[in-house]
């Protein structure tokens, strides 16, 4: 079938790719460098056949026809047969796209191995698959037939006469071959997730950086695996979105511009390794709840996990024997290699440390601006890049694990390497880039300026929902674009990819332990203020006896005031929103809401509300006397609106989600102001740029005005001798907003049954011109 009209008799052509055969797996059985898009018809090509034999080496790997079609364990993706033939479906469809052929090759492979599985949940299995495939040999054909329609197609059309540009139809088989590399790496995982029996050492494959060391079942810190120790980073601004003229291939989500301003912090040198993790088990940290969010403990409950999924027991129950499971086989625990663990096993284990070793701060994993912040400081003036300056892949260049780079990455090794075995950066860190991909706190988001490239238009938005978590930095197995400084990626907080992380923590006074704001009995209390009843925020009998003063609701009267002086109901920003009762009931109005609050406490008892809808807790009646309640959400609550996010309001920059953010339709900031350090700093946030509230957005204020110096400096007041000087004072950090509305309203906070905090807030309402 001819892939255009331009396209010639392939067999007039063989010297020439057999040469150009040998020129791409000259670099087997490791990776080409990143295609350069300058580079020319017989790049392309080399390219192409290096991407296609990687593909094929990596199946070599299978002992059997039989284990194509074998299920993972957990169901959850399609057998290795699908991901076999899907990125050659992927060029045929995606060149089709584009318009650079007419014609399927084989129109029922083309929608059979189309879409691969992207399961909402840890329990979203897949069954009744197993008699839907073709036979190994029609699949074999099927890559074949592809492939000499590639070829023919790089060699021939008048297209790849000219750079390629992602304006252009040659970005499709770009695309094509990148798209083929991500395949490679999950391939790859799903073959370490096989039984033994049904995978082999390919007879061409990467050795390892080092020898694996033998067998031992007690390891030493200092022995066996080195001490990991904190490194500090300083503030910093950073900068990320590749240029659009960069010229390697980009997904659509490594595009934009964004700047974000990064506090202070301290990380570990070393990827955490296996040995590290190991006391993390033996303490029992699997079976402890504390240590693991509502999600990640229904997780480990659903699998019975009990310790790290590639770790194989290897003696009785409860002796923590263990070997380890790499991609073709099985070696003696390797001590000092990286811990290969999802999201929720790292989340875990970073508040396990937090206990262990009585840390202030928690520990925590990187943020994406921080993954930024500690790599080489030559990387950092690639956004600076301009078109014309031919120098800049070299940058690139030093992420790629050729000869000439001591990184553990785009295959120049066969597997993980130790966590100290590839020298440190410059700033003092390891494997800030390869060895394996490190998990972030950052749900997967676009960048400012993001756009949807027209031949992919659901490679990242669909996954934009808050349900998926960044990983960063690569590989042993990644390639391409996938191995480039550019390159973010994500996958769903339980999937496990060739994965690991690094323990992070704030430096300074962000959190305390025993801070007013985080304890066990003012969550309580707040949740008795938001979702409480009238009756359950009083004492019939006391009220019987002596009465109750009459107030209103805060929460239901500002939330009014919200819908009431927006002009446009898309998004709203919470600042302070406590346990989440004005963020839930602006999701009736609103179709994006966020919270955000400086107390976890604060913001794990709203996520709870929100993945459960209800939520228990106690009242307090009188010393060790309590009452249990249970906290619920009006059924008109659209839940999936709403994210909560733990952040300080006086300095918005350094909270990612919110830098992710178009500029809001409205700001609610209720009973916050006077407890800042700086409520200047917070409001002229608003003021002296667009980038949190958009031009004609409202900004509502609730404030009762109880200044004190145990939260903000006396020079930081924004008080007044009346309420109107009040209003003056807030006013004046507000340039460029108009007064449209104020009023006072009462309210009052239960402590126990006889004590009540009675409080009139002074609210405002603020448009910005």
């Amino acid at each position: 079938m001819p892939a255009s009209k331009e396209v010639i008799n392939l067999s007039a052509n063989r010297a020439g790719r057999e040469a150009l055969t040998k020129q791409a797996r000259d670099y087997l059985p490791g990776s080409m460098p990143l295609l350069n898009l300058n580079a020319g018809r017989a790049a392309l090509l080399a390219y192409f056949e290096n991407t296609w034999a990687l593909t094929e080496q990596l199946f070599s790997g299978l002992a059997s026809d039989e284990a194509f079609f074998v299920r993972p364990y957990h169901k959850t993706r399609h057998p290795l047969v699908f991901y076999y033939a899907h990125p050659v479906c992927f060029y045929v469809n995606k060149l089709l796209v584009a318009g650079l052929i007419d014609e399927p090759v084989n129109q029922e492979f083309e929608l059979l191995f189309e879409t691969g599985v992207d399961e909402m949940n840890w329990d979203d299995l897949h069954e009744g698959e197993q008699d839907i495939w073709p036979e190994l040999s029609a699949v074999r054909a099927y890559r074949q037939q592809v492939y000499e329609l590639v070829y023919g197609l790089i060699s021939t059309h008048p297209e790849f006469d000219q750079p390629v540009t992602m304006d252009r139809p040659g970005w499709a088989l770009v695309m094509a071959f990148e798209h083929e590399r991500i395949h490679l790496e999950t391939s790859s995982v799903l073959m370490r997730e096989l039984p033994s029996e049904h995978v082999r050492l390919p007879q061409t494959w990467p050795d390892y950086l080092t020898p694996p060391a033998d067998a031992v079942q007690e390891p030493v810190e200092g022995k066996h695996y080195p001490v990991n120790k904190w490194l500090n980073v300083g503030a910093q601004d950073v900068r990320l979105g590749k240029p659009s003229g960069w010229p390697s291939f980009g997904w659509d989500n490594e595009y934009g511009n964004d700047s974000r301003q990064v506090e202070s912090f301290k990380a570990t040198k070393y990827l955490i390794s296996n040995g590290e993790f190991f006391e993390f088990v033996r303490a029992g940290g699997y079976e402890n709840a504390k240590y693991w969010s509502e999600s990640g403990w229904g997780w480990r409950q659903f699998r019975n996990v009990k310790w790290p999924t590639f770790w194989v027991q290897d003696g009785p129950a409860g002796s923590h024997r263990y070997k380890l499971r790499s991609t073709f086989c099985e070696l003696p625990m390797q001590w000092d290699w990286p811990a290969i663990v999802n999201f929720y096993e790292a989340k875990a284990y970073c508040a396990w440390l937090t206990e262990k070793e009585g840390f202030d701060n928690p520990c925590r994993l990187l943020a994406e601006s921080e993954h930024l912040a500690i790599r080489d400081a030559a990387l950092a003036g690639a956004v600076e890049w301009k078109q014309g300056d031919n120098n800049c892949l070299a940058l690139d260049a030093v992420m790629l694990a050729t000869p000439q780079s001591p990184m553990n990455h785009n295959l120049r090794y066969g597997a993980e390497s130790p966590v100290h075995a590839c020298p440190a950066n410059s700033k003092g860190f390891h494997d800030t880039f390869g060895n394996v991909w490190q998990w972030c706190e950052d749900p997967f988001h676009p960048l400012p300026g993001f756009e949807i490239h027209p031949y992919y238009t659901d490679f990242s938005t669909p996954c934009f929902d808050n349900e998926h978590q960044m990983i960063l930095g690569g590989s042993f197995i990644s390639t391409g674009d996938e191995a480039s400084i550019w390159s973010r990626f994500h996958f769903r907080p339980h999937f496990f990819q060739h994965a690991g992380f690094r323990v992070v923590q704030d430096v300074g006074t962000k959190v305390k332990r025993g801070d007013k704001y985080d304890t066990d009995e003012l969550v309580d209390q707040y949740l008795l203020f938001h979702f409480g009843s009238e009756s359950e925020q009083r004492d019939d009998a006391i009220t019987a006896a002596v009465g109750h003063p009459t107030v209103g609701n805060l929460i239901e009267r500002t939330v009014a005031l919200v819908n009431e002086y927006s002009q446009k109901q898309d998004s709203v920003l919470d600042l302070g929103c406590a346990v989440g009762r004005s963020s839930f009931e602006l999701s009736k109005t609103f179709n994006t809401v966020v919270g955000l609050d400086y107390s976890q406490a604060f913001v794990d008892a709203a996520n709870a509300m929100k993945t459960n809808r209800e939520l228990p807790y106690r009242r307090r009646e009188t010393g060790r006397h309590f009452e249990n309640l249970t906290a619920r959400l009006d059924k008109r609550v659209e839940t999936q609106r709403v994210t909560f996010v733990q952040g300080d309001a006086t300095h918005l920059r350094g909270t990612d989600l919110l830098q992710q953010q178009d500029p809001f339709d409205a700001l609610l900031l209720s009973n916050l102001l006077c407890r800042l350090g700086s409520p200047r700093d917070c409001l002229q946030q608003f003021a002296k740029s667009d980038r949190y509230v958009r031009r004609g957005g409202v900004l509502v204020i609730a404030s009762p005005n109880t200044w004190m110096t145990d939260f903000t400096p006396e020079d930081e007041f924004l008080d007044g001798q009346d309420s109107e000087a009040t209003l003056q004072a807030i006013g004046s950090c507000l340039p460029g907003f108009t007064l449209l509305h104020n009023e006072d309203v009462p309210f009052m906070i239960r402590e126990h049954r006889r004590k009540y905090e009675y409080i009139v807030s002074q609210v405002s309402v603020w448009r910005k011109d």
